[in-house]
């Protein structure tokens, strides 16, 4: 089952780099949690508008936003996504560039968790995987 779930992380994560919010919605459970309460102007966010609200909010921050995958991690129960993330600030014109990583949880055929770390071995550790 967890190549299936590497699959489902695959399509949301290609939908979101190509801005194409309703795809990636469509993969997530009604009342997934986004936890993204370690990253910068993070929280916690309850279903998928609370997603989009999050997202639509953080992505309009940056004058410039950028994100690629780097790598994929089948953790069993989880998928870990390693991503590139780079902007331009909004109003500040700071260049930011950041390596960070979500772990998702899939149930049912939908991601119902997703936890956002600042550091790919934190995603690891809560994970059970060792670097």
């Amino acid at each position: 089952m967890s190549q299936e779930n590497v699959a489902v992380v695959q399509r949301i994560v290609r939908a979101f780099c190509a801005g194409d919010w309703s795809a990636a919605l469509n993969e997530y459970d009604e009342a997934v949690e986004l936890d993204q309460s370690r990253m910068p102007d993070g929280g916690i966010y309850h279903g998928r508008h609370g997603m989009r609200e999050f997202y639509v909010r953080w992505v309009g921050s940056w004058d410039h936003f950028d994100a690629q995958p780097l790598e994929f991690i089948d953790a069993g129960d989880a998928t870990i996504v390693v991503m590139r993330i780079s902007g331009t600030g909004k109003g500040s014109g700071a260049s930011v560039t950041m390596r960070s990583a979500d772990l998702y949880t899939v149930g049912g055929g939908k991601v119902v968790r997703q936890i956002g770390y600042p550091d790919a071995s934190q995603a690891r550790e809560a994970a059970g995987l060792s670097e």
